[in-house]
C-alpha cells in the first residue's frame, strides 16, 4: 500500500494538473460547472471532475483512491476559477503580501481561515481569498494545503504568513 497522497510528490501529477487547467479554456461548460459548485461534494459529482480531471490523471498513470479523489475535489473546484498559475510565492505569503485591503484586514481574513475546520467552509473561504489575489495562485501550495488541511497545514501557513508580512 502506498503513502496517502503520494501522487502529490510526482511531477507527472503536477504536469497533468497544469495540462488539465490549460485545457479548461477550451471546455468552458466544464469550467463553468466546476466554478458554480458551492461545496467540494458538488465538485465531486460533476462530470467535469470525473471525465475531465480524474480521467486525465488515470491516463497519466496516476490512480488516487476514492478518499484521495474526494479530497482533490476541493482544490480542483478552486482551480477552475484560477486564471493564472504562478510559481512563487506560497499561498499564505501571497495573502500576506496582497495589495487588497490593509494589513489589519488581511490579518483578520487570515485568522478566519485558520479557524476553519469544515471542508465546505474551507472551500468557500479559499474561493473568496482567491478573488482577492486576482485569481492568481501557486497551484502546488493551494492543492497541498487544501488536500491535507488540518493543524499541521495551519501551523505551516501561519508561519509563512506572519514571516512574510
Amino acid at each position: 500500500m502506498s503513502e496517502f497522497g503520494a501522487f502529490l510528490k510526482e511531477d507527472a501529477f503536477w504536469s497533468t494538473l497544469r495540462k488539465w487547467h490549460a485545457e479548461l479554456e477550451d471546455h468552458r461548460g466544464e469550467r463553468a460547472e466546476l466554478r458554480r459548485a458551492r461545496t467540494p461534494f458538488e465538485v465531486l459529482v460533476t462530470p467535469g471532475f470525473h471525465r475531465g480531471f480524474a480521467d486525465k490523471l488515470r491516463r497519466a498513470g496516476i490512480h488516487p483512491n476514492e478518499e484521495e479523489l474526494a479530497l482533490l475535489a476541493l482544490p480542483v473546484g478552486l482551480l477552475a476559477s484560477v486564471k493564472t498559475f504562478i510559481a512563487k510565492p506560497e499561498f499564505p505569503k501571497q495573502l500576506a503580501l496582497s495589495s487588497h485591503g490593509s494589513q489589519e484586514v488581511r490579518d483578520v481574513r487570515f485568522r478566519r481561515l485558520m479557524a476553519v475546520d469544515d471542508r465546505d467552509e474551507l472551500f468557500t473561504m479559499l474561493k473568496r481569498l482567491l478573488r482577492l489575489l486576482d485569481d492568481r495562485v501557486n497551484p502546488e501550495s493551494l492543492v497541498r494545503g487544501a488536500f491535507y488541511w488540518g493543524e499541521r497545514i495551519k501551523r505551516n501557513w501561519a508561519l509563512q504568513y506572519y514571516t512574510a508580512s
